[in-house]
């Protein structure tokens, strides 16, 4: 067995696991694809992908339900993403109207499936 770094080349071999969009979602000059293979056959794999991820979003309670109060946070969002140079943010929500906001983005929010953990190196 041995764990290398997948070329993107190779990311069509991704086929059949997390990680099958690859070649389409994955910008392969930021993102690195390893795997875990035994004599070629991918046995396990994973992306390290260099994201904004945003965490506190939070609006007031009393103003949660306001258009006036969520636009201008989106709005400040995207704009200092494109300050950023960021193609998308990444944003873990615990509370529901928040995600509600989110959800009524429609085309430009993804839902992520899966739980968030830290890892500790």
């Amino acid at each position: 067995m041995i764990t290398r770094i997948l070329p993107e080349e190779e990311w069509p071999s991704l086929a059949g696991t997390m990680l099958e969009q690859a070649p389409t979602l994955l910008n392969p000059a930021s993102d690195i694809v390893l795997v875990l293979e035994d004599d070629h056959k991918i046995l396990a794999c994973t992306a390290f992908l260099p994201r904004w991820h945003m965490e506190g979003t939070w609006i007031a309670p009393e103003y949660r339900k306001m258009a006036s109060v969520g636009r201008p946070l989106l709005r400040g969002m995207r704009k200092m993403a494109k300050t950023l140079g960021a193609r998308e943010l990444l944003m873990v929500t615990i509370n529901p109207e928040v995600s509600a906001i989110c959800l009524r983005l429609g085309k430009s929010s993804t839902w992520l499936q899966g739980d968030h953990f830290s890892i500790e190196l």
